[in-house]
């Protein structure tokens, strides 16, 4: 073998060593890469992050609103309680039971609650069936009031002859917190209706009056 030819040999042995030399570094970086679990991970939580949100967020909301319907029907009663055990009323002093009903509602503060009382009176006569009347109506201006002699209707079991009922209607658009700040901004739906009746007997007396309702 000349020298010529050793030194080629010899130049192309060392370019095979670096090529040898530079997969190897690589094959090492992607072994490493391949073994490193921490990008994997975090692309994995990038992932799953929204849907853990909006789970978070579902039942929140969820909870919010069932607290808010048991809030709703507590109100109702608590209203139908303070006017049965009342002789006669006045337009002020309903305005100050349906503010201690606002409050009964809280936390949520995000709607006010539609509050109607309507005192009614069943008919002595007929014996069957008999028809209920509006003795009068008094509402917060969210609902209307019924109109006075009006007929009503109301649940079989309490139309009993001659009898005296109050009855609360209480309406609340549950607003969800994730979309009330944003409400001026985007377009979001009108909300979840949520609503409870209660009928009371006068507890004093046999009829309860309201001069200027």
């Amino acid at each position: 073998m000349s020298l010529i030819e050793k030194n080629v040999r010899d130049e192309g042995d060392m370019k095979m060593s670096k090529q040898q030399a530079r997969l190897g570094t690589f094959g090492h970086i992607v072994s490493r890469f391949t073994k490193d679990r921490s990008a994997t991970a975090a692309v994995e939580f990038v992932l799953v992050a929204p849907l853990i949100i909006l789970v978070y967020l579902g039942a929140v909301e969820l909870s919010e609103v069932i607290e808010t319907d048991k809030n709703v029907s507590r109100t109702a009663g608590i209203i139908a309680d303070i006017v049965a055990q009342q002789s006669d009323v006045s337009r002020a002093r309903m305005d100050d039971i349906f503010e201690i009903g606002q409050a009964t509602i809280l936390p949520y503060d995000r709607d006010k609650a539609g509050i109607k009382v309507t005192a009614i009176q069943v008919a002595s006569t007929p014996l069957t069936n008999p028809p209920a009347t509006v003795a009068w109506s008094y509402a917060n201006g969210k609902l209307s009031p019924d109109t006075k002699k009006s007929t009503i209707d109301i649940p079989a079991s309490f139309r009993t002859n001659g009898t005296f009922l109050i009855r609360v209607e209480i309406t609340l658009t549950y607003e969800p917190i994730t979309t009330w700040g944003m409400r001026n901004i985007v377009s979001v739906n009108d909300g979840f209706p949520l609503s409870e009746i209660y009928y009371f007997a006068p507890r004093l007396s046999q009829t309860i009056t309201c001069s200027n309702c």
